[in-house]
């Protein structure tokens, strides 16, 4: 599959900036194809000869020179089409911005420069300028069609008017005329009332010619449309020539675009040539659609609320609220259960965030689990309301994970612009705080909610998991006991024989259950539980305690084990008596692909294997444990 090259124009006065900036975008997206300039006029001339997918500009530049660069851009009509990103520092106030965005900008990245932000800003503006290229292509190709029909209709017109006196005299040959045209065409009085319709305009509005001409223009078009309806009416009427576009109800209801090109006949006598555009607009509507939502969630995107801010930041607006929320767990989520998972605990939290805005309320997907809303003309004490009431839903929706059910969770956070001096960005950091600090509080009640899930999750995966883990338990005790362990290290060791294959929640239930030898694809799989399992465990305060050994369960004493190879006692103590307990007990339970060993078999392999795979004083240990110990573990 061939790979799209991104090509970049950089343009700073500093080289440094330069090289800086140039090395950070082929870190991020290796194989771009950069160019750069130390000035504005080099920077011009190079985007001319270049044609770059993305002009990058640093706002720092004396005197404004980014900005004037940006401006003299978007005036070229060679140049206007390129998508400016400008890079600012994270302090950069928010009127600096919107001067930004007044002088051309069509996004921002902060310094110091972020990876995955960098990737998805570079990317998103190049699909920025196919957009700009492909509607400027659209725009010059109907402005092509409508000066050709313009000239058509005036030569039609001329025509008409030569022949005006003919048409007059003979009745038959104007409706002929009428008849047999490809467009709509609709005669009316000064009023708007239709006096003259043909087939066409009939098949479009869906009425019949009897019924047209009882009626007026005001009753096809949609109500939302009529002022300007009218308004360019009138426009015929005093100046001769008007032309537009409109939506407009048929009589069954259904709703149309129409372009119309209507021209004064004389003081009593209007034509008006309609063709339909629907299809047109709804590819139009599309790819504006697609420019301003975002594709998973189909909220608004980042690029769409950056430009609402500059929009709803006025004093009409006042108080204009914050809402910023983060959804928690969701990287644990795609880690374990996937990105799908993932996706769909997202898609449900737009949805209920969603449900919670009203009409003018701004709601956007701004990160990859952060969402922002906007509320213009509503109180700190409104914005608190609606705020708490997406909490409790979130709180009461249960959402179907790979059959299991877990609780959405969202921290939010708010804050109120009051004052027109007041700065919007100093407001949404107040949220963001608000949210981090509810964040803190809710992780823990979270985190622990999703083990238990995954817990559950993996057992019903694996019938033997849950037995396996309580012979486990009592087996390491048994050992821990003899060793002297004190009782931390005992509780350590029970929650270690619980949790120690925590990892393999992201496996293949396939491979988890295959009957047959693993392929050696397959065993390179099944290798990445444990430090699955180790990430999992360091993202919980519950387990972070036990990831060192859920990492290390599978090191052997002769440095031969995975996933690190660490050798002797290098590898951690609690790690080493559960190699040995859970040896022995895989080897006395029956597994997919064979049956299980008598106990006299598998302590004659354990103790084969002492100095090699075991550390040789718990195998010790163990032995004599096993000798004076007639238990026998359940095997369920």
């Amino acid at each position: 599959m061939e790979t799209t090259i991104l090509k970049i124009l950089l343009i700073d006065n500093n080289t440094d900036n330069l090289t800086f900036a140039a090395d950070a975008i082929l870190k991020a997206i290796p194989g771009t194809e950069i160019f750069s300039a130390q000035s504005g006029s080099k920077g011009i001339k190079l985007a001319k000869t270049m044609d770059p997918d993305v002009i990058l500009l640093d706002i720092s530049m004396a005197d404004d020179n980014a900005l004037k660069i940006s401006s003299v851009m978007k005036k070229d009509k060679a140049l206007q089409l390129i998508p400016i990103l400008f890079i600012m520092d994270l302090a950069t106030d928010q009127k600096a911005r919107i001067k930004a965005m007044k002088k051309g900008a069509e996004a921002f990245i902060f310094k110091p420069i972020d990876d995955t932000i960098l990737i998805t800003q570079l990317k998103a503006m190049a699909k920025i300028k196919e957009r700009n290229i492909l509607i400027e292509t659209q725009k010059d190709k109907l402005e092509s069609m409508v000066q050709l029909r313009t000239q058509e209709i005036k030569q039609e017109n001329i025509k008409f008017i030569k022949s005006q006196k003919e048409l007059q005299e003979s009745n038959e040959k104007f409706e002929a005329y009428i008849a047999m045209s490809p467009v709509g065409i609709f005669v009316v009085d000064r009023y708007g009332r239709y006096i003259e319709v043909n087939p066409k305009a009939c098949q479009m509005t869906g009425y019949t010619e009897e019924e047209l001409l009882n009626i007026s223009i005001s009753d096809y078009l949609l109500p939302e449309e009529s002022s300007r309806g009218l308004a360019d009416f009138r426009k015929i009427i005093e100046k001769g020539f008007a032309e537009g576009e409109y939506r407009v109800r048929k009589k069954d209801g259904q709703v149309n675009w129409i372009s119309l090109n209507g021209t004064k006949i004389n003081d009593n006598c209007i034509i008006a040539y309609c063709s339909d555009i629907s299809e047109r607009k709804g590819r139009e509507q599309r790819i504006e659609y697609i420019s301003f939502h975002d594709s998973m969630t189909n909220v608004y995107n980042r690029a769409f609320f950056e430009e609402e801010i500059s929009r709803l930041d006025t004093q009409q607006c006042l108080p204009l609220s914050y809402i910023i929320a983060d959804t928690n767990g969701l990287k644990l989520i795609n880690d374990t259960m996937g990105h799908s998972a993932g996706d769909t605990f997202l898609i449900e939290t737009a949805k209920v965030l969603r449900r919670n805005t009203r009409k003018d309320d701004i709601l956007a997907r701004v990160g990859g689990d952060e969402f922002a809303i906007l509320l213009p003309n509503t109180g700190s004490s409104e914005a608190q309301t609606i705020m708490e009431r997406m909490r409790s839903e979130c709180q009461e929706t249960i959402v179907d994970i790979n059959h299991q059910k877990l609780e959405l969770s969202i921290s939010l956070g708010y804050a109120t612009k009051m004052e027109t001096a007041e700065s919007l960005s100093h407001i949404m950091k107040i949220a963001d705080d608000f949210m981090y600090r509810r964040k803190l509080l809710e992780r823990n009640s979270f985190h622990s909610s999703l083990l238990n899930f995954l817990k559950k999750s993996l057992f019903e995966r694996s019938q033997e998991t849950e037995e396996h883990a309580e012979r486990l338990i009592n087996l390491t005790r048994l050992l821990g006991e003899a060793m002297g362990l004190q009782a931390s290290q005992l509780d350590e060791l029970q929650l270690l024989s619980t949790m120690h294959d925590l990892g393999k929640i992201s496996i293949d239930n396939y491979i988890l259950t295959k009957p047959s030898k693993l392929t050696e694809d397959e065993w390179l799989e099944m290798k990445k539980h444990p430090d699955i399992g180790y990430r999992i465990a360091m993202t919980s305060p519950d387990l972070r305690f036990i990831a060192e050994y859920i990492l290390c369960h599978h090191e052997r004493w002769d440095g031969k084990g995975y996933p690190q190879g660490l050798l002797e006692e290098s590898i951690p103590l609690l790690s080493r008596i559960l190699a040995v307990a859970d040896a022995y007990d895989a080897m006395t339970s029956d597994r997919p692909y064979r049956k299980a060993l008598a106990k006299e078999v598998a302590i004659s392999e354990i103790a084969k294997n002492s100095g090699t795979q075991f550390d040789p004083t718990i195998v010790k240990l163990f032995l004599e444990v096993m000798s004076v110990s007639d238990i026998e573990f359940p095997k369920k």
